[in-house]
């Protein structure tokens, strides 16, 4: 008998009892070869749609049985079902009419359908089963491999009484789903995780390490100023022995509180980029983003206009002024009445973007009166049933004057990249808008472009929680 080394044992016990369970199975050709012929399927293609449409069509093939597949959502407690054999791949997964449960670990039957639940692996316990790790949501994998997380149910409904040997195909057949199923949504969260992970760092690049170039640019001017002040003082100590005359005395406190208003104002300035910067990496670099492989929101309650944006517009209204750019500003949305929940942040970076992007494509045009107009307009307004019917969201809106983008340009304004006509000359990566919409979205609203003859208006909608009662007027537009 070959030796087997103790490390070795888990593993030479666990294949003699699947060999042993195997043998038990006297599979005609055709249903052996149905299930060799589902693994080298699976195998093919690693996404989960596919996996997903090949396990339901796998019944048919059996004997003609139809399928459904449902995975467990812990953020709604119940199953939703993401594929069956009728209509293949569902998007989005649709919730279970009926109340399906799984009270242990063998299959059962639910309304005529014969139900197989899914674990990550099979094998006895006297533990009992445990429908999810806690915060476990559709698509999830479980973390552990724990032979308790239920992930999902696969179901099939046969006409007549199922054949003893198609119901031990099924059971080989689910027994494999499970497993397979964890390892498919574990590499899907994985790959997830590396893409956040690449897009966090061009959020980084773009909204911090660009800006900071900016800082630089001040502690120059700021040291000039401090080197010029130096050359004031070591002018009038030259003089003191002398002694200073009258006029003198004037010209160099002159000299000196003129000098001293610049390094204020410079003090001033890198004071307030040193706060953006610094709310800028503090919602960029926050633990849960890292650990979770996404966005991850830290809502408090503020009034958009006072706490978000007028904050960002002051450090963009001097570059807009060089540019020639006129800022119209609501009359009334300062006066909002009611706080929204928000990621002050993450939002105060959609803002940012959206300034920096004026600064750079806002276009001349000529008005209706025949006068040139170069102009950036911000505001707010109501939208009724959003995200669903009977509720309200909130649309804010930024419109620069220009050339309007076209509908192929609008449909792909916000793709990772993309860059408009009008960009040709100006640097920029094409990711601003990309980072919005992800902002927005994870806020649970959506971005889009709107275009008219005078320029384009970017916006974004926010759903209000009916917990915020808005006092805003109907219409907040844009001032143009």
């Amino acid at each position: 008998m070959t030796h087997i080394p103790e490390t070795l044992q888990p593993f030479y016990q666990d294949m003699q009892e699947a060999i042993q369970l195997y043998r038990k199975q006297k599979f005609d050709p055709y249903r052996d070869s149905l299930l060799k012929a589902f693994v080298e399927t699976i195998h093919n293609d690693h996404s989960l749609s596919r996996f997903f449409q090949v396990c339901v069509t796998t019944p048919l093939l059996l004997g003609g049985y139809s399928a459904r597949l449902y995975l467990y959502d812990n953020s709604s407690a119940q199953f939703l079902r993401v594929a069956d054999s009728e209509q293949g791949l569902l998007e989005p997964p649709q919730p279970n009419c009926s109340d399906l449960k799984v009270e242990h670990r063998k299959n059962f039957t639910h309304d005529g359908w014969l139900c197989y639940p899914l674990y990550p692996r099979h094998g006895a316990s006297r533990q009992p089963p445990a429908p999810s790790h806690a915060g476990q949501k559709i698509y999830d994998p479980d973390p552990y491999f724990s032979q308790h997380s239920l992930l999902g149910i696969f179901a099939v409904s046969p006409e007549d009484p199922i054949d003893p040997l198609d119901a031990e195909t099924l059971h080989i057949l689910t027994r494999w789903m499970g497993s397979k199923l964890n390892n498919r949504l574990i590499a899907d969260r994985h790959l997830e995780h590396l893409k956040f992970l690449n897009e966090l760092g061009r959020d980084i690049g773009h909204n911090i390490i660009v800006p900071n170039m900016y800082l630089k640019h001040l502690l120059r001017q700021m040291e000039k100023q401090i080197i010029d002040l130096h050359r004031v003082i070591t002018e009038a100590e030259s003089e003191q022995v002398n002694g200073l005359s009258t006029r003198q005395q004037v010209q160099f406190l002159s000299q000196c509180h003129d000098k001293r208003a610049a390094i204020e104002h410079s003090h001033q300035e890198l004071l307030k980029h040193h706060n953006q910067i610094t709310l800028f990496l503090e919602s960029l670099f926050r633990e849960q983003h890292f650990s979770q492989g996404h966005l991850v929101l830290q809502p408090t309650s503020c009034f958009v206009e006072r706490d978000i944006i007028l904050p960002q517009l002051d450090l963009y209204l001097k570059k807009l002024d060089r540019q020639g750019v006129h800022v119209d500003k609501p009359l009334n949305m300062y006066e909002q009445k009611f706080p929204l929940m928000v990621d002050v942040g993450l939002l105060s970076q959609v803002y940012a973007n959206l300034f920096s992007n004026a600064v750079k494509y806002t276009g001349e045009i000529v008005n209706h009166q025949g006068k040139p107009r170069k102009a950036m307009a911000y505001g707010a307004e109501i939208i009724e049933n959003f995200p669903e019917p009977g509720r309200r969201g909130i649309k804010f809106n930024v419109f620069t004057t220009g050339v309007p983008l076209s509908e192929e340009e609008r449909q792909n304004v916000f793709a990772e990249g993309i860059r408009a006509k009008n960009s040709k000359g100006i640097t920029g990566t094409g990711h601003g808008l990309n980072f919005i919409e992800r902002v927005i979205e994870v806020h649970g609203g959506r971005v889009g472009c709107e275009t008219s003859e005078e320029g384009n208006n970017f916006y974004f909608i926010l759903p209000i929680s009916p917990d915020e009662q808005p006092a805003i007027g109907k219409n907040h537009g844009n001032d143009r």
